[in-house]
Protein backbone atom coordinates (compact mmCIF):
# COMPACT_ATOMS: atom_id res chain seq x y z
CA UNK A 1 0.00 0.00 0.00
CA UNK A 2 1.22 3.99 -0.32
CA UNK A 3 1.78 5.93 2.30
CA UNK A 4 0.35 3.61 4.99
CA UNK A 5 0.36 4.88 8.27
CA UNK A 6 0.21 8.21 7.14
CA UNK A 7 -3.03 8.62 5.45
CA UNK A 8 -5.19 6.14 7.16
CA UNK A 9 -8.53 7.24 8.64
CA UNK A 10 -7.72 7.54 12.49
CA UNK A 11 -11.67 7.63 12.89
CA UNK A 12 -11.47 3.90 11.26
CA UNK A 13 -9.07 3.39 14.27
CA UNK A 14 -11.22 4.56 16.89
CA UNK A 15 -13.86 2.73 15.30
CA UNK A 16 -11.64 -0.82 15.07
CA UNK A 17 -10.14 -0.22 18.83
CA UNK A 18 -13.88 -0.47 20.36
CA UNK A 19 -15.07 -3.13 18.06
CA UNK A 20 -12.30 -5.38 19.06
CA UNK A 21 -13.01 -4.78 22.81
CA UNK A 22 -11.69 -6.87 25.59
CA UNK A 23 -8.51 -5.57 26.91
CA UNK A 24 -7.97 -3.60 23.87
CA UNK A 25 -10.49 -1.16 25.35
CA UNK A 26 -7.79 -0.25 27.61
CA UNK A 27 -5.73 1.25 25.32
CA UNK A 28 -8.47 3.76 23.77
CA UNK A 29 -7.66 6.56 26.38
CA UNK A 30 -3.63 6.19 25.05
CA UNK A 31 -4.69 6.60 21.47
CA UNK A 32 -6.89 9.25 21.96
CA UNK A 33 -4.41 11.18 23.83
CA UNK A 34 -2.02 11.29 20.52
CA UNK A 35 -4.91 10.78 18.19
CA UNK A 36 -8.19 12.41 18.72
CA UNK A 37 -6.55 16.57 18.02
CA UNK A 38 -4.31 17.63 15.23
CA UNK A 39 -0.35 16.21 15.52
CA UNK A 40 1.90 18.46 15.43
CA UNK A 41 4.73 17.74 12.67
CA UNK A 42 7.62 20.82 12.17
CA UNK A 43 9.39 21.25 9.13
CA UNK A 44 12.20 22.89 8.68
CA UNK A 45 14.43 23.83 4.76
CA UNK A 46 17.30 21.75 6.46
CA UNK A 47 18.43 24.00 9.31
CA UNK A 48 17.94 25.11 12.32
CA UNK A 49 18.25 28.75 12.54
CA UNK A 50 15.34 29.06 9.19
CA UNK A 51 11.97 29.46 9.84
CA UNK A 52 10.19 26.41 11.27
CA UNK A 53 7.32 25.42 9.18
CA UNK A 54 4.02 23.88 11.66
CA UNK A 55 1.93 21.65 9.64
CA UNK A 56 -1.31 20.20 11.30
CA UNK A 57 -1.41 16.36 11.18
CA UNK A 58 -4.81 14.92 10.85
CA UNK A 59 -4.60 11.24 9.17
CA UNK A 60 -2.53 8.48 9.93
CA UNK A 61 -0.10 7.68 13.08
CA UNK A 62 2.88 9.28 13.96
CA UNK A 63 6.42 8.34 13.63
CA UNK A 64 8.02 7.32 16.74
CA UNK A 65 4.64 5.28 17.97
CA UNK A 66 5.19 1.96 19.39
CA UNK A 67 1.33 0.68 18.16
CA UNK A 68 1.70 2.22 14.58
CA UNK A 69 1.80 -0.68 13.16
CA UNK A 70 -0.78 -2.12 15.41
CA UNK A 71 -2.85 0.29 14.46
CA UNK A 72 -2.95 0.37 11.06
CA UNK A 73 -3.13 -3.66 10.96
CA UNK A 74 -6.32 -2.97 13.19
CA UNK A 75 -7.34 -0.46 10.65
CA UNK A 76 -7.62 -2.27 7.65
CA UNK A 77 -7.76 -5.70 8.99
CA UNK A 78 -12.00 -5.48 8.67
CA UNK A 79 -11.83 -4.91 4.82
CA UNK A 80 -8.97 -7.82 4.66
CA UNK A 81 -11.45 -10.26 5.92
CA UNK A 82 -14.16 -8.85 3.90
CA UNK A 83 -12.09 -9.00 0.62
CA UNK A 84 -11.27 -12.10 1.66
CA UNK A 85 -14.66 -13.92 2.70
CA UNK A 86 -15.90 -12.03 -0.92
CA UNK A 87 -13.36 -14.41 -3.31
CA UNK A 88 -13.33 -17.73 -1.39
CA UNK A 89 -10.52 -19.07 -4.28
CA UNK A 90 -7.97 -16.61 -3.81
CA UNK A 91 -5.47 -16.57 -0.39
CA UNK A 92 -4.25 -12.94 0.61
CA UNK A 93 -1.09 -12.65 2.71
CA UNK A 94 -0.54 -9.56 4.52
CA UNK A 95 2.46 -8.48 6.73
CA UNK A 96 1.76 -4.88 8.13
CA UNK A 97 1.47 -2.90 4.37
CA UNK A 98 2.73 -5.94 2.10
CA UNK A 99 -0.34 -7.12 1.08
CA UNK A 100 -0.06 -10.56 -1.93
CA UNK A 101 -3.50 -11.40 -3.71
CA UNK A 102 -2.74 -14.94 -5.17
CA UNK A 103 -5.97 -16.16 -6.67
CA UNK A 104 -6.31 -17.47 -10.71
CA UNK A 105 -4.94 -14.91 -12.84
CA UNK A 106 -8.38 -14.57 -14.59
CA UNK A 107 -9.80 -12.94 -11.56
CA UNK A 108 -6.54 -11.06 -10.44
CA UNK A 109 -7.42 -7.50 -11.54
CA UNK A 110 -11.34 -7.73 -10.38
CA UNK A 111 -10.46 -8.71 -7.04
CA UNK A 112 -7.65 -6.45 -6.90
CA UNK A 113 -10.00 -3.48 -7.75
CA UNK A 114 -12.61 -4.26 -5.55
CA UNK A 115 -9.74 -4.38 -2.48
CA UNK A 116 -8.61 -1.18 -3.85
CA UNK A 117 -12.09 0.65 -3.37
CA UNK A 118 -12.74 -1.07 -0.11
CA UNK A 119 -9.35 0.39 1.14
CA UNK A 120 -10.04 4.29 -0.16
CA UNK A 121 -13.06 4.06 1.93
CA UNK A 122 -10.63 3.91 5.36
CA UNK A 123 -7.95 6.64 3.64
CA UNK A 124 -5.69 4.31 2.01
CA UNK A 125 -4.49 3.57 -1.27
CA UNK A 126 -2.72 0.41 -3.29
CA UNK A 127 0.42 1.28 -4.60
CA UNK A 128 1.46 -1.43 -7.40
Amino acid sequence: MANTVNSMSRRVIFQELHVVGGNIIQFIPFVHAFYAFESPFFYSHCNCEGDIIFIPFTMGTCLGDPLRETLFVLAHFKVLCFIGSCFLSCLFSSIVDNIHIMCPPSIVSFVYEHFHIKLRVIGLSIQP
